[in-house]
């Protein structure tokens, strides 16, 4: 197998700064308040408090993927790709991934919040046989003065010297501010041009 290659973008983001930590049961008092703020026409007001308890999930759970796909090219930014139609490839082909994690650690850092990501990367046959392990395949920073609640990574695998067959990436992420990682694997097949023609009914 040829050496893996990551390739990591961040899209242009918006987000807004708890500037505390609220307690789990203050979410409904945050919903409430909102609520109010709307209904008297104070409507910025009632998107930051809702904000304010998106952040507070965000820091209370666990590091999650919102989502995590093959695309069909490296996506533009935060939502802006396009979803591959499946996940078979011709042989030489790379694989590129869109993957929103959701729930990492934000810290200060030289007056900005800093985040930092560390992927593992497993590659796996049909039969759940390791043939490529990466570890430290990839990490990504970002730095905001807000605590940015819309992040996105595009992760490129270079497979192409794979032969033709299923296989099984599994790529682990593991946040450096926090003790929190999880795992995701993708299922894709490797087809030459004439076995795809030959499946054709």
């Amino acid at each position: 197998m040829k050496h893996a290659a990551f390739i990591l973008a961040l899209g242009v983001l918006a987000g807004a700064s708890l500037g505390g930590t609220a307690h789990a049961e203050d979410l409904a008092g945050l919903a409430k308040q909102a609520q109010s703020d709307a209904k008297d026409g104070k409507n910025l007001e009632a998107y930051d408090t809702m904000r304010k308890a998106a952040q507070q999930v965000w820091n209370d759970g666990p590091l999650l993927f919102r989502k995590s796909l093959f695309v069909t090219k490296p996506p533009a930014g935060f939502g802006i790709y396009n979803p591959r139609p499946d996940s078979v490839f011709k042989p030489g082909e790379k694989l590129i991934l869109y993957v929103e994690p959701v729930g990492f650690a934000w810290k200060p850092k030289d007056g900005l919040n800093h985040a930092a990501l560390m992927a593992d990367l497993v590659l796996k046959d049909e039969e759940g046989t390791v043939i490529g392990q990466q570890d430290g395949f990839a990490t990504f920073t970002f730095d905001s003065r807000e605590e940015n609640l819309e992040i996105m990574a595009a992760v490129t695998i270079d497979f192409t010297e794979a032969p033709a067959g299923k296989y099984e990436a599994e790529l682990k992420f593991a946040d450096k501010n926090s003790d929190k990682s999880a795992t995701f694997s993708l299922p894709f097949e490797i087809k030459a041009d004439e076995e795809a023609s030959a499946a054709q009914p």
